[in-house]
């Protein structure tokens, strides 16, 4: 058997450790780099993920909302519906009293002018009647 030349020194020198690392330092900046990438897809990824989440959160919080706001407003409606109603009511009575007492004060004024017409007569008999005595 031949035996080879061995032309590798059996040390390490700081040329060939530099060399190795050199090569290890391309192959980690390659990884990280793929990496680094792989890392950006999974993100963007997530982020159209997640907005989509967000987008359909929003539509069902926003349909909720109006809803609420609808079921709230048909309620305040209907309750100021009954208040008016009740208080039509009211002032129909208010205004029917009214009615009511404009009629029995023009009544008494015309029983008031009668009687002060019938005073001014009497005054007036009592008068010629004093008259003619004298």
């Amino acid at each position: 058997m031949k035996k080879k030349n061995n032309t590798e020194p059996q040390y390490v020198t700081k040329e060939i450790l530099k060399q190795e690392l050199t090569k290890s330092e391309k192959r980690l900046t390659g990884k990280i780099g793929s990496l680094d990438s792989k890392i950006d897809t999974v993100e963007k990824r997530l982020d159209a993920k997640i907005d989509g989440v967000e987008q359909r959160l929003d539509a069902k919080i926003d349909a909720k909302v109006d809803s609420a706001v609808q079921s709230m407003k048909d309620y305040t409606d209907s309750r100021f519906n009954q208040l008016d109603t009740k208080l039509n009511q009211r002032f129909d009575k208010v205004e029917h009293y009214f009615e009511e007492l404009t009629g029995m004060f023009v009544q008494q004024n015309k029983k008031i002018d009668t009687s002060l017409k019938q005073l001014k007569n009497h005054e007036q008999r009592i008068t010629k009647l004093e008259e003619q005595k004298v």
